[in-house]
């Protein structure tokens, strides 16, 4: 659950003036599940760009509802995923920069309709102004310093807070010289990594290989 002393650290680091305190009163349904009701999602609503790195599926922010649904398997949870989409349709969205290996596109989840779909829609939202997609080969260099997702969250005025996912859960990491860390890390990987336009290329030929039955 959302502690009050964590939210109010977000608020100091953010500089939201208690924005955040009055949207969790006022607006955030009781019925999301509770791995929404941690601070991530208020951070991902305030946030002015977030840089996402996948090694294992698409990141959540640019997944279908069947692929989510494969990935989740829980409806409630599904509908909250979708519903968090709705910060990329916003009058001023964040700009979001995706990192991915490019073994998440012949990894099968779901059926084969649930991968092309999927795939369609990377290449429609990599067209749009505020989402840039970038393709890491398995021949990169950098592969061998993999080691698990994470999101970096930027706010007006420079502040950073990431999101390291593992195995089991999630965490908010938001000490300075981790987040260093993250956006090194980050810099290595996209530097590895092919164009927004070579990555919509290379995303639209892997389609091929899941055109349905």
């Amino acid at each position: 659950t959302l502690k009050h002393e964590d939210l109010a650290r977000c608020e100091e680091r953010m500089g939201t003036n208690d924005r955040l305190a009055w949207s969790l009163k006022n607006w955030v349904p009781r019925e999301i599940p509770h791995e929404w009701l941690d601070k991530w999602i208020f951070i991902e609503e305030q946030s002015n760009q977030l840089l996402s790195f996948q090694t294992t599926v698409v990141p959540g922010l640019l997944q279908t509802e069947d692929y989510a649904r494969a990935v989740l398997r829980d409806e409630e949870k599904v509908s909250s995923r979708l519903e968090r989409q709705q910060i990329l349709d916003q009058e001023n969205p964040p700009m979001l920069i995706v990192v991915m290996v490019q073994s998440i596109f012949t990894q099968q989840v779901g059926d084969r309709k649930t991968m092309y779909d999927q795939l369609q829609h990377l290449v429609k939202m990599a067209e749009r102004e505020n989402v840039v997609i970038h393709i890491i080969p398995p021949n990169a260099k950098s592969c061998a310093r993999f080691t698990g997702p994470f999101v970096i969250a930027n706010f007006n005025g420079g502040n950073e807070v990431a999101y390291v996912d593992d195995q089991l859960r999630g965490r908010v990491v938001e000490h300075p010289e981790d987040i260093a860390e993250l956006r090194r890390a980050f810099e290595l990987f996209r530097g590895d990594a092919l164009s927004n336009q070579q990555s919509i290329d290379l995303i639209r030929e892997t389609m091929e290989q899941w055109t349905p039955e």
